[in-house]
C-alpha cells in the first residue's frame, strides 16, 4: 500500500515514488470517524510520494485503483484485486476505526523496525520450502512424534539454535552445510636442508683431502638460525677432513639478493662507514627480449583468465629490484646511510650475474662484489600450460677446491615440492572428485562443489618483521597467497575451458600454514556439504525436502483489528495444511525466528489453498532501553575485531539512544549483518520518501573484504564521535546516515582464526566469502545464496544514498607470489603500499550527469586537507610513496602509476553509465553521485598501527560528512490547483551543490 508498487508508481526510477495511482472511494453518509480515516490514509500516501496529480476523491464512476471505506462492525482492509484494478476495502466505524487506520499509517509496511513486510513474505516463502530454518524445524514437527523406531535427522539451516533444537529432543540436528569428509591425504615431502647435506655427503666430502681449500656458496630457503646450524655442520666435516673452509656462505633462496646484502654486505662494510652505496639489477627478460612491458595497473584485473601464450613470463621486468625490497631501510639503519644514498640501477652488461653492488667511501669504492640468483621455470598451473610460465625461486650448492670449481647443483626448495604436490596431485584429485560426483555435468549454479579444501602444510621458512614500518620477510606468507589465488584460478579456467563459464565459488579453499624445524608435511582434507539441499530423513528415506521458490506463494489479502493490535491474514498457494498447522504452532509457541520479528502485529492468521485456517499469536520482541552511554561501551579500538567481538559491541550499541541498530541480512553460513542508523529524534512515523527529498544520505561500508580490518573499527569510533561531539548535534537533520560496520562477516570469523597463529599475514583468502565469492557482484541480485549480498542491496532501496563510501584496505607489507610470477596476477599494481591512505572515484563521463564531477572533485580536496592535518598520517604516506617511487612507480609507471594530489593519491576510473555496473555511481547516475573506496594499509594490522589505520578512515569518514552537512539540496517545488485538480511537485534535484 505505502510503498512502490500499483498505488505509488516511480516513474523516474530514483527509487522514489513520484506518481500517486489511487484514489479514495468514500460512502455518501461517511461520517467523520470514516473521514478522519480516509484522511489518515491520504496522509500517510501523500507522505510517500514527491509528486501529485488529480484529485485523492474518487469521482462517481471511478474503475481504477483505489481505497473504498465501508461502513461496518468489523474493523478490517481487505485486498481485492482484478485484470484492471487493485483495491483495498477499508471497512470499521468509530474510534476503533480511527485508531486502526493511524496505527497501520505509522507502522506498515514494516513489520518490525528496519524489516518490512516484503522481506518477511520472502522468509516465509523461503520457510515454506525449506529453505529457512523455521520452515525446517515446522516441517519436523509436521512428520509426526518420534519414538526409538521413528527418529529424525534434519540436515539443516546453520541457523537453527541449540535452544529451538531443544524443543526436539530426540532429533539429530546437522548442518547441512557443514563439512562431511570425503578424503584425506597426507604427504610427506624431502627437507631441502637434508637434500644439501646429502649432496655434499656424496659429492663433496669423499673428494677432500689433507690442506685442501674449500669454497662454498649455497641457497636454501630457510631462515638465518637454521643455515646458520647448517653452516656449522659444515664447518665440522670439512675440519674432520683435514681441509680449510676459505668461505662459507649459504643464503636464503627465497629473496636471495636482500639475504645477500643483509648477511654478505653489510658486515663486510660496516666498519669502512661507507657513504653511498649502488646496486645494479639485472632486468628479468625473457631471452632477446630487450623492451620492458608496462600495463595498467591501477585497478585489479581481477581475473587471471587469458590463456593463449605458453611463453608469456608473469615476472615483471624488476622482479630482481622486487626481491631487494626493503633493503633500503635496513642499508640506512645498519649503515647510518641516507636513503638517496642508496642507489638502483639496471645492470646493462653481458656477464651472468643478477646482481652488481658497489660501496663508496668517498669517491673511492671500498667494495664491489657481484651475486647471481637461481631460479627455476615452470607453468603457472600445470594443467592449463597456455597460460604462461613463472619463475620461482630455487636453491643450489656451488663448491670450489683450490680454486676449481667441483660442484655446482640445484637444490629444489620445500616450497618447491609442496607446489608441485600442490599442481600435480591436490588440484587434479578435488577436480575428479567433483566430475565424478556430478558425473561429468559441470555447471555454474551446482556451486559450491565442495564446503572445503584444506591445504595445511608444516614447513619449515623464513618469517619474521624487518623492524621497518610493517615490513615482513616470510615466505610463509606468500605461500598462503599463491595457494588460495592459484586454486582460485584453476577453477575458474576450468570453467572457461570446459564450460565457457567462469567458476567463482568451488568452496572455501582454505590454507593453513605452520612453521617448523624439519621435513615438510603436506596434509589435504577434502570436505562437502552434508547434503545438498536441507532435508528431514528417518531411517535413510528423506520424508521431505527443498524446493523451489517459485513453487510457493505467500501474500496479504487481509489486514483486520484486534485488541488494539493488528491481526495478519497471509494467504499460501502449494504449501500442506499439515505444514502450515505446525509453522503456526510453533510461532504461537515463540520458538521460530520469526517469533521476534513482528514487533507491529499482534496475530497472523495462514490460510491455505483449500482455505484452511491456522492463527498465531505474536509475543513480539522486547523493546529494549535506550539508556547506555557509548562511552561506557568497550569499542576494542586498537584490537583487531572478530565477528563474536563485533556481535558483542552490535548488541551493546542497540541500548544507545540516538541510533537505529538493525539487521540487514544473514550470510551463507547464518551470521548476521547489522547496520546503524544515526536517528533523528522524533517519534513515531517518519517518512523516508521526505526525509529522502530534504537531505541527502550516505551509507559508510566497512569489512567488505574482511581482510581488510581496520575499517570496523573505524566504523565504531567514528559512531562514537558522530554521538559524542557537539559538531554532529545537527547532523540527523540534515543527513541520512548509515554505517555498515561489518560486511563481510564469514570472511571476518575465517581471517579472526588464521590471524591468531600469524597475526601480521594478508591472508586473502577472508577477502572473499565462506565460499570463496566475491560477492560484490551479488548486489542487486533479488535471490543469491551468497545472501550478505543482500543487505547492500536493501539499505540502498530504502535510503538511496547519493553518496557510497566503501572503506577497504590493502596489504600493509608486500604482497608477493614467487609461484604467480612474485606479484598476484590479477592485482600485479598492488605489489607494494604506496600510501597509508589512498583512494578511487568511480566516476561516469556521461555530458547527462556532468554535474556529478565537481562533487568528486570537492571531496578529494575536503579529505586531502583533513589528512594533512595529522602529521603521523602525512609523514606515513609520505614515506611510502617514497618507497612506492623507488621500488616501482619510476620504472614502470603504468603498471604502478601515483597520481598525487595534495600529498595523496587518488585513482579516478572513468565509466559511461552501465545499468549492469557493479559500482552504483555508475549503474545510478541520476541517484548516486559519489562513490568512493578508501585503501588503507592493514592487511593485518594490529595495535597502535591497526588504530592509526582506522583514524586514516575516520578523518577521511569526518571530512565528507562535514562537507554533505553543508551541501545545499535543490529542489523542483511546484503547486497548482485547477477546476478541483490538484497538481503537487516536490523533488529534489541531484547531484546536491556543494560550497
Amino acid at each position: 500500500m505505502f510503498s512502490k508498487g500499483p498505488f505509488l508508481k516511480d516513474e523516474d526510477f530514483d527509487f522514489l515514488p513520484d506518481k500517486l495511482d489511487v484514489k479514495l472511494v468514500l460512502p455518501d453518509n461517511a461520517d467523520h470517524f470514516l473521514v478522519a480515516s480516509a484522511c489518515n490514509i491520504a496522509f500517510r500516501l501523500g507522505m510517500e510520494t514527491t509528486g501529485y496529480e488529480g484529485d485523492i476523491v474518487a469521482e462517481e464512476g471511478y474503475k481504477g485503483n483505489a481505497f473504498v471505506f465501508e461502513n461496518a462492525a468489523k474493523t478490517e482492509m481487505v485486498l481485492e484485486e482484478s485484470e484492471k484494478a487493485v483495491r483495498v476495502i477499508v471497512r470499521g466505524q468509530g474510534q476503533e476505526l480511527l485508531d486502526f487506520t493511524a496505527y497501520i499509517c505509522e507502522h506498515f509496511p514494516s513489520a518490525a523496525g528496519f524489516q518490512n513486510w516484503r522481506d518477511v513474505l520472502m522468509n516465509m516463502t523461503d520457510d515454506f520450502i525449506l529453505r529457512g530454518a523455521d520452515g525446517q524445524l515446522a516441517a519436523l514437527d509436521a512428520c509426526g512424534e518420534e519414538d526409538e523406531e521413528n527418529t529424525f535427522t534434519v540436515y539443516g539451516s546453520p541457523e537453527i539454535t541449540e535452544q529451538q533444537k531443544s524443543g526436539f529432543p530426540r532429533a539429530v540436528f546437522e548442518n547441512y552445510k557443514a563439512g562431511r569428509q570425503v578424503y584425506e591425504k597426507t604427504y610427506t615431502l624431502p627437507w631441502e636442508v637434508e637434500t644439501f647435506e646429502r649432496i655434499l655427503e656424496e659429492e663433496l666430502y669423499p673428494k677432500l683431502r689433507n690442506g685442501d681449500r674449500i669454497r662454498i656458496q649455497g641457497a636454501v630457503s630457510e631462515d638465518l638460525e637454521v643455515r646458520e646450524k647448517l653452516k656449522a655442520k659444515i664447518q665440522e666435516k670439512v675440519k674432520e677432513k683435514g681441509a680449510e673452509t676459505e668461505n662459507l656462505d649459504i643464503f636464503c633462496a627465497y629473496k636471495q639478493g636482500f639475504s645477500w646484502l643483509d648477511e654478505k654486505i653489510i658486515p663486510s662494510v660496516r666498519s669502512s662507514k661507507p657513504d653511498k652505496i649502488e646496486i645494479f639489477f639485472k632486468p628479468f627478460l625473457p631471452k632477446g627480449q630487450k623492451e620492458w612491458l608496462d600495463e595498467n595497473g591501477a585497478t585489479p584485473s581481477y581475473h587471471n583468465l587469458k590463456a593463449d601464450n605458453p611463453d608469456k613470463w608473469y615476472d615483471l621486468p624488476i622482479r630482481y629490484l622486487q626481491e631487494l625490497y626493503p633493503i633500503e631501510d635496513v642499508l640506512v639503519r645498519e649503515l647510518g646511510l641516507s636513503r638517496d644514498d642508496v642507489v638502483f640501477l639496471p645492470y646493462e652488461g653481458e656477464e651472468d650475474i643478477t646482481y652488481r653492488c658497489k660501496v663508496y667511501c668517498g669517491d673511492e669504492i671500498c667494495l664491489e662484489e657481484t651475486y647471481r640468483a637461481w631460479y627455476s621455470e615452470r607453468p603457472y598451473m600445470d594443467e592449463y600450460p597456455q597460460m604462461g610460465k613463472v619463475h620461482p625461486s630455487t636453491g643450489y650448492i656451488t663448491v670450489s677446491i683450490n680454486g676449481e670449481e667441483s660442484l655446482s647443483r640445484r637444490v629444489r626448495t620445500d616450497l618447491e615440492e609442496i607446489w608441485d604436490t600442490y599442481q600435480a596431485e591436490v588440484l587434479p584429485d578435488c577436480r575428479k572428485y567433483i566430475e565424478e560426483k556430478y558425473d561429468g555435468k559441470i555447471t555454474e549454479d551446482l556451486q559450491p562443489f565442495f564446503q572445503e579444501l584444506l591445504l595445511d602444510v608444516t614447513v619449515s621458512e623464513p618469517d619474521y618483521r624487518v623492524g621497518c614500518r610493517e615490513d615482513l620477510i616470510s615466505s610463509l606468507d606468500a605461500l598462503h597467497e599463491d595457494m588460495y589465488f592459484a586454486g582460485s584460478d584453476y577453477f575458474k579456467n576450468y570453467g572457461v575451458q570446459n564450460i565457457n563459464v567462469m567458476l567463482d565459488a568451488p568452496g572455501l579453499i582454505l590454507p593453513a600454514i605452520h612453521k617448523k624445524e624439519g621435513p615438510p608435511v603436506f596434509r589435504v582434507v577434502l570436505s562437502e556439504k552434508l547434503t545438498e539441499k536441507p532435508c528431514i530423513v528417518r531411517n535413510d528415506e528423506i520424508l521431505c525436502g527443498q524446493r523451489e521458490r517459485g513453487e510457493v506463494s505467500a501474500w496479504i489479502t487481509r489486514i483486520a483489528w484486534e485488541d488494539s493490535r493488528p491481526l495478519v491474514e497471509i494467504q499460501t498457494g502449494c504449501v500442506a495444511d499439515a505444514l502450515l498447522a505446525s509453522y503456526a504452532n510453533l510461532l504461537q509457541k515463540g520458538i521460530l525466528h520469526l517469533s521476534e520479528e513482528l514487533t507491529y502485529t499482534g496475530k497472523i492468521v495462514f490460510v491455505s489453498e483449500n482455505g484452511s485456517k491456522y492463527e498465531s499469536s505474536i509475543r513480539g520482541k522486547k523493546k529494549c532501553s535506550k539508556e547506555k552511554r557509548i562511552e561506557d561501551i568497550d569499542l576494542h579500538e586498537k584490537e583487531l575485531i572478530g565477528y563474536d567481538m563485533y556481535r558483542s559491541i552490535i548488541e551493546e550499541l542497540k541500548e544507545v539512544p540516538g541510533i537505529e541498530v538493525f539487521r540487514t541480512a544473514r550470510s551463507y553460513t547464518g551470521r548476521e549483518l547489522y547496520a546503524i542508523w544515526i536517528r533523528p529524534d522524533k517519534e513515531g512515523y517518519i517518512s523516508m520518501t521526505k526525509r529522502l527529498t530534504l537531505h541527502p544520505s550516505e551509507i559508510i561500508n566497512a569489512r567488505h573484504h574482511a581482510n581488510e580490518v581496520s575499517s570496523t573499527n573505524a566504523s565504531f569510533i567514528l559512531l562514537r564521535k558522530l554521538l559524542t561531539k557537539e559538531e554532529y548535534k545537527e547532523l540527523p537533520e540534515k543527513l541520512n546516515l548509515i554505517l555498515v560496520p561489518m560486511e563481510n562477516v564469514d570472511g571476518a570469523a575465517i581471517h579472526y582464526e588464521l590471524q591468531k597463529e600469524h597475526p601480521f599475514w594478508k591472508f586473502h583468502v577472508a577477502r572473499f566469502n565462506s565460499l570463496g565469492k566475491e560477492f560484490f557482484s551479488d548486489h542487486f541480485r533479488k535471490d543469491t545464496i551468497h545472501s550478505e549480498a543482500m543487505g547492500l542491496s536493501r539499505l540502498y532501496e530504502r535510503y538511496v544514498p547519493d553518496m557510497i563510501v566503501d572503506n577497504h584496505g590493502v596489504p600493509s607489507h608486500e604482497w608477493e607470489q614467487q609461484f604467480s610470477g612474485y606479484t598476484s596476477p590479477s592485482y600485479k599494481g598492488f605489489w607494494l603500499p604506496r600510501s597509508l591512505l589512498y583512494g578511487y572515484f568511480w566516476y561516469v563521463t556521461d555530458e547527462a550527469y556532468k554535474d556529478n564531477y565537481p562533487v568528486n572533485k570537492e571531496m578529494e580536496d575536503v579529505i586531502a586537507d583533513e589528512i594533512a592535518k595529522d602529521g603521523e598520517m602525512t609523514a606515513l604516506n609520505k614515506e611510502w610513496s617514497k618507497q612506492f617511487e623507488k621500488y616501482a612507480h619510476a620504472w614502470m609507471p603504468k603498471l604502478f602509476p601515483a597520481d598525487y594530489y595534495k600529498n595523496m593519491i587518488n585513482y579516478w576510473i572513468p565509466y559511461k553509465a552501465d545499468p549492469g555496473h557493479k559500482y552504483p555511481s555508475i549503474r545510478f547516475p541520476w541517484i548516486t553521485t559519489v562513490s568512493y573506496t578508501s585503501e588503507v594499509a592493514d592487511e593485518t594490522a594490529q595495535g597502535d598501527y591497526l588504530n592509526l589505520c582506522a583514524r586514516a578512515h575516520v578523518a577521511h569518514d569526518e571530512a565528507t560528512l562535514r562537507m554533505l552537512m553543508c551541501a545545499k539540496t535543490p529542489t523542483e517545488c511546484s503547486f497548482d490547483c485547477m477546476g478541483g485538480r490538484i497538481l503537487a511537485r516536490y523533488k529534489r534535484r541531484r547531484p546536491m551543490i556543494i560550497r
